[in-house]
């Protein structure tokens, strides 16, 4: 008993009256329970060999008898904890640590194969979910524990609500435990989903108990990705199986179902293959599963749920959905095979296979065997491996409320399930051989508990053990002593009690403990005496004859021999009995099922007069089966007309062929003689039926032949396995004991690898000294074989190792050099092929990656301390030490600072490291891993885009001049808009992110531009004298490299970079003409910066004057614009804003019910009402209630910036918060608070497609309360995981998946057109005659606008008042230069005033108002703004306004304004230039007043700059022109512009 007896005492007496002993009469017994009411329950496990239950629970372990008596318990918690703290807890350290509950999430026996178990593993939540053994005898007694556990040594998750499963395999004598584990938020992160675990410390591993150190475990990209819910794990034959639903990250991203695979002995998960389990009906969540049987065939049961949308959350919809294993490892096994041989993709390809959890790694083309080679995957196999295609069934059986535990029993052949729900109910159904279940009973265990997955039938599969939250209970499966007759049994149709009713069988009808009895003819069992077609048979109880089983008409044996030849005549003999009750005038006729199908063989009765046995002669047949095996068991029954007759239950034919699997003499003769296999000597020799063969057969089979041995050497110790391969190697076991040598050296075969006739494996003994021979195998003592093959024995040695230290951390790849190295291995050696060769450092093994003849390459592991070991290799049995060199471990490299921490795509930027430790190293990298993006990415529209998941691809570059202390790392390369995933330094196996030195992250940046020189007039070449500076054009120069770094080259020569900025690269070029490094004669600029390597082409926009002029008009029109035209220009704004916001808009497209632009006009009828929200203003201390109107159809984010422009109405834009900085939070009395947003987990997908989540999604009724509240703020409901823009959405994340979004209506899935087709088809699109419905929504909506666009168009075009004194200057200024020059065309000259106000700088400002006004202006509003500028530009065009059916439809609509808005454009023109003519002194003034206002905001030093940037840029060209003109050579400006230059960058001139 454990120290606290007195307490355990207690609690035996106060539960002892709550074991209900198995109460006597009325024939029924109440359920055996017990109460355990200290804390909720948790775990139930059953140890089969005693007998005795184990319970995990909150804080304590229970141990019961398997009558439920209390045998002893123990305490587990609480203890002082904090998820977000590693143990050992140090209250001082861990400030937020309090006394915890210790929820238990694994409890599994430690047990070797046959053999008692050793301890219960025993893990819970607390100290980051750490385990221990305890005692079976005494769970009180802790057997192993550690108070200081290492990060390898988390286990379980540290959250009661994450899920955690495990299951103990036993590989080469070594216990080891899978266990699967969803994803914390809080706690040490990396921990895999699926991990293995030491379940014992080993010598030559320096890893403590439960460490899945060296061991392996399911490496994922994004552990909060895939977050998988386990909810199994079990062992069958040698594979480990999980079942567990996570979001399907590769496809549609809903919640589903999966299986998982691994091969029981891989230590690296190379072998891990799932598949999607799907339950029709839309059965998606896992709750429970077992592995069971049906059919005589294994098979998956899952109790699947129904998910709440595309949530991990069920609804209380369930169903039981069965897989029969072999189905399931056929799914795995085709993806697997796709993966390793097809890259993922089937005959039509299309993906079925592919890489899952975001591992760089890819399905390849391996050859076609690689599987079979291969079945546990290799170094070189791809994994982890998912099938794109899902296992199907229909559910048996679907129930309300949500099945919650599930478990199966076979009686005689037949399935029942038992299913727990969540009311604490177990119900009983009955599995139908198609599939289907019925229910016959359901038992009330706890009306207060849920069922506990954890169902468990005793060894006796009699009873079952059923968990609730605070109790145990034991039932009796079968209940049959409730049944008190006959016609109560079989109406309840309990399998257990009367299969008689479901089986229709005769002997268990009669054999019943109630007055049964069996109607012959009628296949019936019933309590009457009486049957339809006469002919009963009496139950055993009654007096009347005939009765009891004994008089049952059956077949109960085969007279002939079960063995039947394929092939080969033969006629089957079946003894009968009690069928004088058949009359004759129906036939007889012998049924086989072989492979699925019934082969009907015609009988004939004869009636044996001593014995009273019927014998039925079944036709002669020469039986068949396509299956490759050597025998197969088939059914055989006797059919009487179409009455099948009783047989014994296993009656079957052995069919058997001879060929199948004896390739050789010595096979066939080792198989049995009773199936008289001959090995026939005809012209091609085989294993047939001694029938068939008619040439004679060999009484005595060939010598041995040896066809292969591997390896071919081994070490003077001996110790290795040799693999034998050959024919005729003997026909059993002790043939060969004592008869094969190895070089003249008795080698000893192994019992369990011996294959008959063609496969020895023997362990080499030791040999004195060198020597080579033959391998030689003696059968039976008489004939021998001899191998072509010879077999050396060798005296490997090691010399020296590269290098002679590494890191504590291991990883190093370290070179062993040596002679005779690849001594008892392969001549062609792969590293998943290396047997009997093992590396060690000290103690701690060097995993072994490469070996030849002269040299081993192994990667260390990690040690716990610094020191120097000494290198050992073992060969076999044979060890050698390498005690001249000593292999140090250092203290592991330490990084303190990286920059700079920006490079541009093309990489190759030098990072300069600093830190300690660093060349403990040999060869460190910068490594990057990135997602490349698809080159056939398309682009929607501004914030959307479409792309399919690539695998994410790793980038390393060496890193150089390493010290101790310092290290120059150049940046890799990446795709070019590629997705950066992580960047980090990799030191062996130190691994450091870049962002944990500086805690920010590496950036980069697309790749700098360089425009070509001389691009207004290539291939003239460029005039320059010695001494100048060249200046290079581009854009983003300085994104990613400095001044420094810049080395420019101009041909074969270099240019010395002087000045660097953004747009501008200014060099000296050297004094002798450079060679051209092309097939062209003129020198080009060659940056050896990162791998920019592509000259852009220089394009002008627009020229000099034309941005003076832009920009002189906006200075002068200032006050006109603020006193005049401003007013009108924000109420057209404001009036097309409201009118737009008033109809709904698609968030999405941009598309609305009300606008002037067809493009982006709804074609559909939207439903949508008007809703008044109360938003809670807060105002001071005081909150506010403020009415709104949005609609019912708006977005989250429409919402919150209809909100915003009623609450911070008359202030500017940029003055209020932004929407995406705030939550929407709908406040309900019942419901509390909810946080609304775009995109959650409540959202609808649709195939491909995901909609945006609107007020109608939430069912927000009208008068809801809400409130906008900071985001930082919002803890309470749905969780917003993607941010949205101002319109639409930046739901980024799910496009990237393969998602497309909506709103209102779905975006057009038109491929991209060319841009050279944009403009023609924009055209032709426009020219679609319009739908008469849709132009009254246009004129509808431009009626309301009218007067807005007029009272604009009057205020810019009005001369009412005197127009700008800038225009009447420049007007006039224009019309003097089209007299000077002799232009008469009023036309061109009305162009050039066109040209240089109204769609230079009025357009302008009607498109963008915001860059007059602080406001927002959204795409729908934009629309419409295009039109109304459209038709300011059509005003002004002289050509005549001819408006047809194929017109534009904004031209239909202005049909009428537009002849007279053109008469107010011309009537402006005239006005101003009949008008008196403005002086120079009034233009000169205004100047001078405008200078003087904006004294203060203008740089004139930077004007100065930019004017000469431009100078700069054609200084050669301006010079030439400036001495060739008259006025300049006057005015000296030549000579003058050199001294300028000559001052500003010491240019070298003429003076």
């Amino acid at each position: 008993m454990p120290a606290a007896a007195p307490l355990l005492l207690l609690l035996a007496i106060l539960w002892w009256p709550l074991v209900s002993p198995l109460a006597p009469g009325h024939l029924q017994s109440p359920p055996t329970f017990i109460s355990l009411n200290g804390s909720r329950l948790n775990h139930l496990l059953l140890d089969t060999h005693s007998g005795h239950v184990y319970v995990g629970a909150i804080n304590v372990l229970y141990h019961l008898s398997p009558d439920l008596q209390l045998l002893s318990w123990g305490q587990t918690g609480p203890k002082l904890d904090s998820p977000d703290c590693l143990p050992p807890i140090d209250p001082t350290d861990c400030t937020q640590a309090e006394t915890t509950d210790n929820t238990n999430k694994l409890l599994l026996l430690e047990e070797v194969k046959n053999g008692d178990p050793l301890s219960l593993i025993v893990c819970g939540t607390v100290l980051q979910g750490i385990c221990e053994k305890r005692s079976l005898e005494n769970v009180s007694q802790v057997l192993y524990k550690t108070d200081n556990p290492v990060d390898t040594q988390y286990v379980a998750a540290n959250d009661p609500r994450v899920s955690t499963v495990g299951v103990v395999v036993e590989q080469k004598g070594v216990l080891l435990m899978l266990v699967g584990r969803g994803y914390t938020s809080k706690g040490p992160g990396g921990i895999p989903p699926i991990t293995m675990r030491r379940l014992t410390p080993v010598a030559r591993h320096s890893a403590p108990a439960f460490s899945h150190e060296e061991l392996g475990k399911l490496v994922v990209g994004s552990y909060s990705e895939y977050n998988n819910h386990f909810v199994k794990a079990f062992r069958h034959n040698s594979y480990v199986y999980f079942v567990f639903s996570r979001r399907d990250v590769w496809g549609k991203r809903e919640y589903r179902t999966y299986v998982s695979r691994l091969c029981a002995g891989d230590p690296n998960f190379y072998s891990y293959v799932e598949v999607p389990l799907s339950c029709g009906g839309g059965y998606n969540l896992a709750q429970a599963a077992v592995l069971g049987s049906h059919r005589e065939q294994p098979a998956l049961f899952v109790a699947m749920a129904m998910g709440q949308a595309s949530t991990p959350t069920s609804t209380d919809r369930s169903a039981l959905c069965v897989y029969k294993v072999e189905d399931l490892d056929k799914a795995l096994h085709g993806a697997q095979l796709l993966c390793y041989t097809q890259e993922g993709k089937d005959a039509n390809n299309k993906e079925k296979a592919y890489i899952e959890y975001e591992v760089s790694s890819s399905c390849l083309k391996l050859p076609q065997d690689s599987l079979n080679e291969y079945p546990c995957g290799g170094e070189h196999t791809p994994s982890p491996i998912a099938s794109a295609i899902a296992l199907e069934a229909t559910p048996a059986f679907t129930w309300t409320p949500p099945i919650t535990a599930v478990t199966t029993a076979t009686e005689v052949g037949h399935t029942i399930v038992l299913l727990g729900d969540k009311n604490g109910r177990l119900h009983k159904v009955f599995l139908h051989a198609n599939g289907t279940g019925t229910k016959y009973d359901t038992v009330e265990v706890d009306a207060e508990s849920p069922i506990n997955a954890d169902l468990l039938l005793d060894s006796t599969k009699q009873n079952v053990y059923v968990l609730t939250e605070r109790k145990v209970t034991k039932l009796h499966v079968a209940q049959c002593e409730k049944h008190l007759d006959c016609h109560s049994c079989l109406s309840n149709r309990d399998p257990y009690c009367g299969w008689c009713s479901l089986e229709g069988r005769c002997m268990a009808c009669v054999s019943s403990m109630w007055p049964c009895h069996w109607c012959v003819k009628d296949e019936l069992c019933t309590h009457d005496k009486s049957c339809p077609r006469q002919h009963v048979i009496y139950n055993s109880r009654e007096q009347s004859l005939p009765r009891g089983p004994d008089s049952c008409p059956c077949v109960w044996a085969l007279q002939s021999s079960p063995l039947v030849p394929v092939g080969f005549d033969t006629e089957l003999s079946l003894q009968g009995k009690n069928l004088d009750i058949f009359e004759d005038e129906e036939d007889y006729a012998c049924v086989l099922v072989i492979e699925g199908q019934e082969l009907r063989l015609p009988a004939t009765l004869d009636l044996s007069k001593e014995t009273g046995t019927h014998v039925f002669k079944c036709a002669a047949h020469q039986f068949q089966y396509s299956e490759k095996q050597f025998e197969y068991s088939a059914p055989v029954y006797l059919q009487w007309g179409t009455q099948r007759i009783d047989s014994a239950p296993h009656l079957r034919l052995q069919l058997y062929d001879c060929s199948v699997g004896q390739s050789d003499c010595s096979q066939c003769r080792a198989v049995a003689a009773n199936y008289g296999c001959v090995w026939c000597a005809d012209e091609t020799p085989g294993c047939v039926y001694n029938q068939s063969c008619t040439s004679g057969t060999m009484d005595t089979c060939p010598p041995p032949l040896i066809t292969e041995v591997e390896p071919l050497t081994g070490p003077l110790e001996g110790g290795i396995l040799l693999t034998i391969q050959g024919s005729n190697l003997g026909q059993n076991f002790q043939d060969i004991q004592e008869g094969v040598t190895v070089a003249g050296v008795t080698c000893s075969p192994l019992p369990a690898a011996y294959r008959i006739s063609t496969s020895i494996v023997c362990e080499l003994q030791a040999s004195a000294n060198v020597t080579a021979g033959p391998v030689v195998i003696t059968v039976r003592g008489s004939e021998k074989g001899e191998s072509q093959q010879t077999f050396s024995y060798q005296n490997p040695q090691l010399s020296r190792i590269v290098p002679e230290k590494g890191p504590l951390a291991g990883g190093t790849m370290l070179t062993v050099h040596g002679s005779q190295l690849l001594t008892g291995q392969r001549t062609e050696q792969r590293s998943d092929q290396i047997t009997g060769l093992q590396a060690f450092l000290g103690s701690k093994p060097c995993r072994i990656d490469a070996v030849s003849d002269t040299q081993m390459i192994c990667r260390t592991s990690h040690s716990n301390q610094t020191g120097r070991v000494p290198v050992r290799v073992v060969f076999g049995k044979a060890e050698r030490i390498l005690e001249s060199v000593l292999f140090s471990y250092m203290e592991d490299p330490v990084i303190t600072d990286a920059t700079p921490a920006e490079s541009f795509w093309g990489g190759g930027r030098l990072i300069q490291v600093t830190g300690q430790n660093l060349n403990v190293v040999q060869q460190p990298k910068m490594s990057v891993s990135y997602e490349p993006r698809e080159r056939s990415e398309v682009r929607r529209r501004r914030h959307t885009r479409v792309s399919v998941r690539n695998p994410l691809v790793t980038i390393q570059e060496l890193c150089t001049n390493v010290t101790s202390e310092r290290m120059i790392c150049k940046s890799p390369a990446v795709d070019p808009k590629s997705r950066i995933v992580r960047v980090w330094f990799e030191m062996d196996n130190v691994h450091i992110d870049f962002n944990t030195i500086k805690n920010k992250p590496f950036t980069y940046h697309p790749n700098p531009d360089l425009f070509q020189l001389n691009s207004e007039s290539r291939g003239t070449p460029i005039r320059f004298k010695p001494g100048g500076v060249l200046a290079v054009e581009g854009k983003g120069l300085t994104l990613a490299m400095s001044r420094e770094e810049v080395v420019a080259r101009l041909g074969d020569k270099e240019c010395d970079v002087k000045t660097l900025d953004s747009t501008h690269l200014y060099c000296e070029p050297p004094e002798e003409q450079p060679l051209a490094l092309d097939d062209s004669d003129l020198p080009r600029l060659k940056r050896h910066v990162s791998s920019l390597n592509s000259l852009g082409a220089h394009r002008l926009t627009e020229t000099v004057v034309e941005k003076m002029l832009t920009n002189w008009m906006s200075i002068c029109l200032y006050s006109f614009l603020k006193e005049v035209a401003g007013e009108p220009l924000y109420k057209l704004y404001r009036a097309i804003k409201y009118q737009v916001d008033k109809g709904p808009v698609d968030a999405v497209t941009g598309k609305a019910k009300r606008t002037l632009n067809d493009s982006h006009l709804f074609r559909e009828d939207i439903d949508y009402c008007s809703v008044t929200l109360t938003v809670l203003v807060k105002s001071g201390v005081e909150v506010q209630p403020c009415p709104v109107k949005v609609l019912d159809t708006d977005t989250i984010t429409q919402v919150k910036d209809k909100i915003l422009d009623q609450i911070y109405k008359g202030a500017a834009y940029s003055q209020r918060p932004a929407a995406d900085s705030l939550d929407l939070e709908w406040r309900s009395g019942q419901a509390g608070h909810l946080t609304l947003s775009d995109d959650d987990v409540t959202a609808i997908v649709q195939g491909r497609w995901k909609r945006i989540n609107t007020l109608q999604h939430y069912k927000v009724p009208d008068g809801a309360t809400v409130a906008l509240i900071p985001r930082s703020q919002s803890s309470l409901g749905v969780n917003q995981f993607y941010q949205t823009g101002r319109e639409t959405p930046m739901l980024e994340g799910e496009e990237e998946e393969g998602l497309r979004l909506w709103h209102l209506v779905k975006p057009s899935e038109d491929p991209e057109i060319p841009k050279h087709r944009k403009s023609s088809m924009r055209e032709r699109e426009r020219a679609k005659a319009i739908p008469e419905i849709y132009l009254t929504r246009l004129l509808s909506m431009k009626g309301t606008l009218q007067k807005f666009v007029d009272d604009v168009f009057v205020a810019i075009l009005s001369t009412k008042r005197p127009p700008p004194i800038a225009v009447r200057f420049f007007f006039d200024f224009l019309d003097d230069m089209a007299e000077k020059h002799g232009i008469d065309d009023p036309e061109t000259v009305h162009i050039w005033k066109t040209n240089s106000l109204p769609l230079r700088f009025w357009v302008n400002i009607l498109k963008n108002p915001q860059f007059v006004f602080d406001v927002q202006v959204t795409d729908s509003v934009d629309a419409v703004l295009s039109v109304i500028a459209q038709t300011f530009i059509d005003s002004c065009t002289t050509s005549e306004h001819k408006v047809g059916r194929d017109s534009p439809v904004n031209k239909l609509l202005y049909a009428r304004e537009i002849p007279r808005y053109k008469q107010l454009v011309e009537r402006y023109y005239s006005d101003i230039h009949n008008a008196v003519s403005g002086c120079y002194q009034e233009m000169n003034s205004t100047l001078t007043e405008l200078s003087g206002s904006f004294a203060s905001e203008m740089n004139s030093l930077v004007a100065l700059h930019e004017l000469y940037k431009y100078i700069n840029k054609y200084y050669d060209q301006i010079i030439m022109s400036l001495e060739e003109d008259a006025a300049g050579q006057k005015m000296q400006l030549a000579y003058r512009l050199q001294q300028v230059a000559a001052l500003v960058e010491n240019k070298v001139t003429d003076l």
